[in-house]
């Protein structure tokens, strides 16, 4: 979502049967020359790759089955998930963009998320934060959105330790935030300029009670389901250890990462500068 290029290369993509959870028969798609993940044959439905693929075949096969596709980056440039579906699936299958995922933007093709061990690539503004619970637990798979202007400029998805990255093209420069029109007077230089960004947080775990469980019997990982991910309800940021104050807010300076971290618990005597924690300390939703 950073660059809106679609890929092609490093992608593990593999779909099976999702009544078959536990031990799987993986099919895997690979790419065509345009960017769209083929499956040549999938467990369970060898019959209907046989057929004749005209309109009355169609209508008389339709979709009965539920499949987990699963996504995830070999060289560890996005974080993995999984997704549902039911082939088969006449052309390109359509993902639902709920909420939309990029501003003016309403893609059909499937969101990938930056991960936290991504490379940065020049040009880009970066985000970062570990989000935990006050209790310390990390807030694995929370969302992070930060708005400009009330326009999404980016989304981002914590890792299962809850470290996150929000990656995105550099903002458009700004003469001068506070007067309009600006005057050479107050002209703001490049080197000086900053975004006021709007934050806000999506955390809701118990939503992933009612999705497939994180972790099968063997103890092999299962990764979240985007769609689950992408629907938590809104958490909050909170600004320090104590909660007493929400963090809504933060700047972006030009050339710099915007670290996001919440301001660590006074202590007695108290000192001169704010010491702050190495977490971003978040409320799951109500």
């Amino acid at each position: 979502m950073a660059t809106g290029e679609r890929i092609v290369d490093g992608l593990n993509v593999s779909v099976f049967l999702a009544s078959k959870n536990v031990w799987r028969k993986r099919n895997h798609a690979l790419p065509n020359r345009v960017g769209v993940y083929v499956l040549h044959k999938v467990d369970g439905l060898n019959d209907f790759t046989k057929g004749a693929g005209d309109a009355e075949f169609w209508r008389n096969n339709p979709p009965n089955k539920s499949y987990i596709a699963e996504v995830f980056d070999t060289e560890k440039r996005f974080q993995p998930f999984q997704f549902m579906l039911e082939p088969p699936i006449k052309g390109i299958f359509k993902w639902e963009n709920i909420p939309p995922t990029l501003p003016n933007k309403n893609l059909a093709s499937i969101p990938l998320y930056s991960a936290p061990t991504r490379q940065v690539a020049g040009g880009m503004s970066v985000i970062r934060a570990q989000l935990r619970e006050i209790s310390g637990k990390p807030a694995s798979w929370a969302i992070l959105e930060a708005r400009f202007n009330e326009i999404l400029v980016a989304r981002g998805i914590a890792d299962r330790d809850g470290q996150i990255i929000l990656m995105f093209p550099g903002l458009s420069p700004q003469n001068n935030p506070f007067t309009s029109p600006p005057s050479d007077a107050t002209r703001v230089s490049l080197a000086e300029q900053q975004w006021l960004l709007d934050l806000t947080v999506k955390y809701e775990p118990i939503i992933f009670q009612t999705a497939s469980p994180l972790s099968t019997k063997d103890g092999e990982e299962v990764f979240p389901d985007l769609r689950f991910a992408l629907a938590q309800a809104k958490g909050k940021l909170w600004a320090d250890a104590e909660q007493t104050e929400e963090l809504k807010t933060a700047t972006l300076q030009l050339g710099k990462e915007l670290i996001l971290r919440s301001r660590a618990k006074i202590l007695s005597p108290p000192v001169a500068e704010a010491a702050f924690s190495s977490y971003l300390f978040v409320n799951p939703a109500n």
